[in-house]
């Protein structure tokens, strides 16, 4: 148990997230300084405003000072451009130097804990921020480690190509198929399990409703159609008569063989046939995942998984044969009972098949998981992802894959990250737009979210239900509120139930 005392400021959000990064496990309450009772284990974090901001963080243990740690405005470069963020950036820096030496852990990417890191570098870029000033704020007001200033560095270099005047014309379209053949112990996406075909079927039919007004919106905004991201669930549950139906409605508005990129998850082995993938390149999907997430059946079956690794391979080769020219292939680091040996031998197999794309996922306790319901205490193991993450950059590196998106999340394991690998020229478009937020999102179906830019720099989410049910009542107020944020009129509008 740990409490924190804050003193000048109520930035509880920051002080809990600066926590998480060490440490998963342990209780924590937070009190003003009125409420002091000097318990076993607390800091103290106050914020100063006279003359100059300042922070300060003492850790005390049995009322002795074991750790403490002052930052004022003059040590923060980027913030300046931002009260309320300098404010919490030193509230947040105190707090994580005393909690380092506390624990004895110096975290990869130092203070952060947001999800898009490559984000500082655009903005910083955007403040005119010369390529040293921007690494001096990683590396003194971030304490980002040298490693992940380089592989940030890596990254930018690959995206700017696709930051440009286009972006506010552009438009993608995310489809949400909300379906798995079992629900695998570390994920918390939107997912229905064993649902019969009427379910499905009748699903579809008010997703069709919702893309066919998305377009129309997308449409009466002159947006140009970018990039399809069709994902889940796992897509592929689906059957060829159900895939042909979703590509039908949108062959009435696009010629999909000029749309630049089409991905479809193909996900998991035991749902891809030669039929479902022969009907997904006719109707001009050019990336498909399959993704293994480890090379290990007994993993695999810890982990919900009803395949083999020798299936993953026997697809993958028949997706090459049918003439898919771009696949992407996952996996997850951290998985239960796995090292760093298992990681190499998973990576090395999967680089063998030579994918264009690879997606190195960090495991991430999330919520509404079974990994987390069933987890009695939740390992960050540093040390073990950081061995990981080395052993995949080796093999990547050396088989001529690069680096091009990356984002994190939160409760990860090693405080680390989930990292894009390309062949040369082969990235995916929709991953990199998503994450850096270039490009306006307009998501369909279950549990998806849109992510509508109503202004440089600035953008507004729609998200919709996560509930069958509810999803199909009241898909109107979804798309009504699409057409809000785009200043579309709503004149004119058929009720799906009407």
């Amino acid at each position: 148990m740990i409490t924190i005392y804050l003193l000048g400021h109520d930035f509880q959000y920051e002080v809990r997230n600066a926590l998480r990064v060490f440490d998963l496990n342990i209780d924590l309450e937070m009190k003003d300084m009125d409420s002091f009772t000097g318990e076993n284990l607390f800091i103290v974090s106050s914020l100063e405003e006279e003359g100059s901001i300042k922070a300060k963080a003492s850790l005390y243990k049995d009322s002795e000072l074991l750790y403490e740690a002052v930052f004022s405005e003059k040590d923060i470069l980027l913030e300046k451009y931002s009260k309320k963020k300098l404010r919490k950036t030193l509230v947040i820096k105190t707090i994580h130097n005393v909690l380092k030496k506390y624990y004895n852990v110096y975290p990869d990417y130092g203070i952060l804990t947001g999800v898009r890191v490559v984000k500082i570098l655009l903005i910083a870029k955007e403040n005119k921020k010369s390529r040293e000033e921007i690494n001096y704020i990683l590396r003194n007001t971030y304490e980002v480690k040298e490693e992940k200033i380089k592989l940030l560095w890596d990254i930018l270099k690959v995206e700017e190509k696709y930051i440009n005047e286009d972006n506010k014309n552009n438009y993608n379209l995310y489809i949400g198929i909300p379906f798995c053949p079992s629900k695998c112990i570390y994920c918390s996406f939107t997912s229905y399990v064993d649902c019969n075909e009427n379910k499905r079927n009748s699903y579809i039919e008010t997703l069709l409703y919702e893309i066919e007004k998305t377009i129309e919106i997308a449409k009466s905004k002159n947006f140009n159609l970018h990039t399809i991201y069709i994902g889940g669930g796992t897509p592929s549950v689906l059957n060829e008569s159900q895939i042909n139906t979703i590509f039908n409605t949108l062959k009435k508005h696009y010629d999909l063989s000029k749309v630049k990129e089409i991905t479809f998850e193909a996900g998991r082995p035991d749902t891809i046939s030669e039929a479902k993938l022969i009907c997904l390149k006719n109707n001009f999907v050019n990336r498909i995942s399959i993704n293994p997430q480890t090379m290990k059946d007994e993993t695999l079956s810890v982990i919900g998984r009803k395949h083999l690794s020798h299936e993953i391979i026997e697809k993958y080769e028949l997706a090459k044969k049918i003439g898919f020219k771009t696949i992407n292939m996952d996996i997850i680091l951290g998985l239960p009972g796995e090292n760093e040996v298992d990681v190499r031998n998973t990576i090395e197999k999967i680089a063998q098949l030579k994918p264009e794309n690879i997606t190195v996922h960090s495991l991430a306790y999330k919520k509404r998981s079974q990994l987390l319901r069933e987890s009695d205490k939740l390992l960050k193991d540093y040390e073990l992802i950081s061995m990981m993450h080395n052993e995949v950059q080796k093999v990547c590196q050396e088989k001529g894959y690069q680096p091009y998106y990356m984002y994190r999340q939160k409760n990860i394991k090693g405080n680390s990250e989930n990292v894009g690998y390309t062949l040369p020229n082969r990235e995916c478009i929709y991953n990199m737009i998503i994450i850096e937020e270039l490009e306006t999102i307009l998501a369909c179906g279950v549990g998806a979210s849109s992510k509508i830019i109503t202004s440089p720099g600035k953008h507004e989410t729609v998200r919709n239900f996560k509930s069958l049910e509810e999803y199909s009542k009241r898909i109107d107020e979804i798309i009504n509120k699409k057409k809000n944020l785009l200043g579309v009129s709503n004149e004119k509008s058929n009720s799906f139930l009407s």
